[in-house]
């Protein structure tokens, strides 16, 4: 889940008027701040941004934020196609926004969300295209490795994935993402002697991410090289991974 409150936290930008919402703060705070607020119910994020944006005064950060974080109450209660809507609104107040460095960064913050909202409806397509535009809107290690990643999982472009990746290694080597791509993309072609020996080399760097460890450990099952103790183990962590339904869809199950 993304975090809330990432708008209103990083951009300050000011309106013309006073922002009304502002005067019922507990309205204002159970939408927009969760660090005060903490963990809430999604129905009441949800009712609570939509009286923020009700009121005319409200600049387009603030309802770029409100609409982000209608959109991860909506994936919280697994209903996708909502969130993709949300997230559909939260970008387009963002061009109302001036192009700024800070507003790019927004702007593939939402992108990001709505990317995951098109995974967990099956829009593989759409939610590849955002990663596209997120790379060419920000050229960064950061989302070339989340690109790597997506393309890995749910495209059969490994040549791009690949590149991707090796983009991304090359220009940070914490890239974590990219590396578990790279990991992902190896066991998909079935080189899963290649796969253990650069487990070990990310290993190393303290790089890996949970679906990381997790394909480091299924091509040792699939060398032969596990107990029965750690398949059965593995079959529990599938459960908590993000993209745990994904990997069943491919097969990688222990």
């Amino acid at each position: 889940m993304m975090l809330r409150g990432f708008a209103a936290g990083m951009l300050l930008l000011t309106s013309t008027g006073p922002v009304a919402a502002q005067n019922d703060p507990v309205t204002w705070e159970h939408c927009l701040r969760p660090d005060i607020t903490g963990p809430q119910d999604p129905e009441l994020v949800i009712d609570a941004c939509r009286l923020v944006l009700s009121s005319m005064a409200v600049p387009a950060n603030v309802r770029n934020d409100a609409y982000n974080n209608i959109g991860v109450a909506y994936m919280e209660m697994h209903e996708y196609d909502k969130a993709v809507r949300a997230y559909s609104e939260a970008l387009r107040f963002i061009r109302q926004m001036p192009d700024l460095p800070e507003v790019r960064q927004l702007d593939n913050y939402t992108r990001h969300n709505r990317a995951r909202a098109y995974l967990a409806a099956k829009q593989y397509d759409n939610a590849l295209d955002d990663y596209d535009i997120m790379v060419d809107r920000e050229p960064l290690p950061k989302y070339q490795g989340m690109r790597c990643l997506a393309h890995a999982l749910y495209d059969d472009n490994f040549a791009s994935a690949l590149a991707d990746c090796q983009k991304a290694i090359d220009a940070d080597k914490s890239a974590s993402d990219a590396y578990t791509g790279w990991l992902l993309i190896e066991f998909r072609q079935g080189k899963y002697q290649d796969v253990k020996s650069d487990c070990e080399l990310v290993q190393h760097k303290g790089s890996l991410t949970i679906e990381g460890a997790y394909v480091c450990r299924l091509a040792d099952i699939r060398l032969g090289s596990n107990t029965q103790a750690d398949v059965n183990a593995l079959q529990h962590g599938l459960d908590v991974l993000e993209h745990g339904e994904r990997l069943r869809e491919l097969g990688m199950v222990p």
